[in-house]
């Protein structure tokens, strides 16, 4: 894996996505949240500098830019940026200035150098009440716990997007207990063990599925009620990279990050989104061929048929059902 600095040399085309979804999130969060009474707060984990050497922004910069757009929005969020290079957030700093020309969200800004380990949940302290849209976005998956995601999602209104690497915890699952530590951090001890148990002599194509399944089961056993995963493929071959994963507690939450996503992604020939980035150097016009579903349309159709069977029920049901259910996403 490249060194963070290779990291933030040129943004690829996958992490121009995943910023893009990360702030329009935002953009969309904040305008529903910033109705209620009180403060509302933004955090990231992993922030990096804020942009690229090709000055391209990343979530960072485009949120504080957000943000000052709106005065409303100045008066009302918090920020909290963190990232254990102190290279980082010197530059991260240097960045904001250059678009806060005021200064009007000096005060609201706190920036940190902390290392994110596994027991970083227990010193996360969020004031009562407060809504808080958080963003952890590891450069590998060490810190990435259970315990992490629910604090950040603890208060109502809080929704949380992470960086889950699908690549290095396949690996990881294959291996013998030399990472255990880090997967019983966000799978669970019961759960990591049954994984690697059924896991074992898989072929890559049934091995995701299982992974993924896992994960959204874990996370819909503590406070996560909706999980919504978009697939990224590694931009030098046809193969899963990794997944951003929006964790919510809300229908609206869900389905707001669900349209942004929708937007975001590849299409099948039927218009239905397969929630994974399609990028021009893996699929091009060579994508109409591939699809993980078997025109998803049709069996759609044959699942409300058959759920649905010899009752009466409003179309608006039928469309809330099916747009917040996501346990046929990767079975």
């Amino acid at each position: 894996m490249p060194s963070n600095d290779v990291f933030f040399e040129a943004q690829t085309e996958q992490s121009a996505v995943k910023a893009h979804i990360v702030s329009s999130y935002f953009s969309a969060w904040s305008r529903v949240i910033q109705k209620w009474d009180g403060y509302m707060a933004y955090i990231d984990l992993f922030c990096g500098p804020g942009k690229y050497q090709n000055n391209n922004l990343s979530a960072p910069l485009l949120i504080i830019r957000s943000t000052l757009a709106d005065p409303i929005l100045c008066k009302k969020m918090f920020f909290i940026f963190n990232d254990k290079d102190p290279n980082n957030i010197i530059k991260l700093k240097e960045a904001i200035s250059e678009i806060d020309v005021n200064s009007t969200l000096n005060q609201r800004i706190q920036f940190y150098s902390e290392t994110v380990e596994q027991n970083f949940s227990k010193r996360v302290i969020i004031p009562h009440r407060i809504p808080v849209l958080s963003f952890v976005d590891p450069f590998g998956y060490k810190g990435l716990t259970m315990d992490l995601i629910n604090r950040l999602i603890s208060n109502s209104g809080s929704d949380c997007i992470f960086f889950f690497n699908y690549n290095r915890i396949n690996m990881a699952l294959s291996s013998n207990t030399k990472f255990d530590e880090h997967l019983q951090s966000l799978f669970g001890k019961a759960r990591t063990e049954k994984l690697k148990q059924e896991l074992k002599n898989r072929p890559p194509k049934q091995r995701e599925p299982i992974v993924l399944n896992e994960l959204i089961d874990a996370l819909r056993e503590n406070k996560s009620n909706y999980v919504l995963p978009f697939k990224f493929y590694s931009a030098n071959k046809l193969r899963t990279s990794h997944f951003i994963i929006f964790v919510t507690k809300h229908p609206i939450a869900c389905k707001i990050m669900k349209q942004i996503m929708y937007a975001n992604s590849a299409k099948d020939m039927d218009g239905v989104a397969t929630f994974s980035f399609q990028d021009s150097r893996n699929l091009d016009a060579s994508f109409d061929q591939l699809t993980i579903f078997d025109r998803p349309i049709q069996s759609l159709k044959e699942e409300i048929l058959k759920k649905y069977s010899g009752q009466k029920v409003l179309v608006s049901r039928i469309c809330e059902d099916v747009d917040c259910d996501f346990s046929s996403h990767f079975v």
